[in-house]
Formats: structure tokens, C-alpha cells, sequence
């Protein structure tokens, strides 16, 4: 079976999403008020935080399953597109918080490593959006 890069960038987001899920999912209750911290819609929409998980867990399988790639794919960059905006404004200003990418269950700062990984997801996102629409 030869190389194939969009089974590649399939596969990775949907495990991607149900890594990070599965962490986030370990403390549901800490979890939304940790990414309330620095993800715009979060803020301005409490139950955002707490439905996120399952978004992830919903766009992982999605991508895994094959199933409505393009809708998981729309779906990725408007999450991950906000996020990251959040991402970079706190980067931005150095503000020393939480990172709840891994949920709450690891204490980890929010690093330029957040921002990388969102860029890849998103950047991943947009050349398989091309590619699926040129078929």
C-alpha cells in the first residue's frame, strides 16, 4: 500500500481530538473554567466550555469514521480558529495561565506549543478542505 497523506492528516486530527478529548473529559468540572480563561467564545459563552469536549470527541470520531469529513474539517477551523485567537492574545500578553488543552488533569502553561498545534490542525484543515473540494 503506497503513502497516503490524506489518510495521514485524517487519522492524526481524529486522534488528535480524542486524545486531547479524553484529558479534558477527566476533569469535566475544572476543565470549563480553565479554557474560560483565554478562548474568546468560552467567555462570552459559559456552556461552551463544558460542551467543548464532546465537540472534540464528536470531530474525532468524524474524522477516524470518514464520515462528513468536510463538515469536521469547517467544523475544525472555526473551533480551533478561535481558540487559537485566544491562544495568541495570551501569548501575546504574557499572561503566565493554564493551558486546559490536556484538560486540568496535567498542569500545564500555556506555551508557543499550544499555538503550533492548533496551526497544524488548522493548516492541516485547510489543504485537506482543497483537496476534498477539487475531487
Amino acid at each position: 500500500n503506497p503513502w497516503n497523506t490524506e489518510h495521514f492528516m485524517l487519522d492524526f486530527m481524529g486522534l488528535f481530538y480524542i486524545i486531547f478529548s479524553f484529558f479534558k473529559l477527566l476533569d469535566l468540572k475544572g476543565f470549563p473554567q480553565s479554557f474560560r480563561m483565554y478562548d474568546p467564545l468560552a467567555k462570552v459563552i459559559p456552556a461552551y466550555g463544558w460542551i467543548y469536549p464532546f465537540i472534540e470527541v464528536a470531530l474525532g470520531l468524524m474524522f477516524l469514521m470518514r464520515f462528513q469529513i468536510d463538515i469536521a474539517l469547517i467544523a475544525t477551523l472555526l473551533v480551533l480558529g478561535i481558540t487559537t485567537v485566544g491562544v495568541t492574545k495570551t501569548l501575546l500578553d504574557k499572561k503566565s495561565i493554564q493551558c486546559a488543552c490536556l484538560g486540568t488533569a496535567l498542569n500545564l502553561p500555556m506555551t508557543k506549543a499550544t499555538f503550533i498545534e492548533n496551526t497544524i490542525m488548522i493548516v492541516m484543515a485547510v489543504i485537506m478542505l482543497f483537496k476534498t473540494s477539487a475531487l
